[in-house]
């Protein structure tokens, strides 16, 4: 694998994964279990 294919392969993967946390905060039940998680630490 030559470098631009390899840096094409993490700046796709590293889009997937930010797509797909920015899903997971469209979910209101998964950001109110996140907030009472944080506040728990306290």
């Amino acid at each position: 694998m030559n470098m631009g294919k390899l840096r094409l392969l993490g700046w796709t993967a590293a889009l997937a994964v930010l797509g797909g946390v920015f899903m997971l905060y469209l979910q209101p039940e998964f950001v109110v279990g996140l907030a009472n998680q944080v506040w728990a630490c306290f």
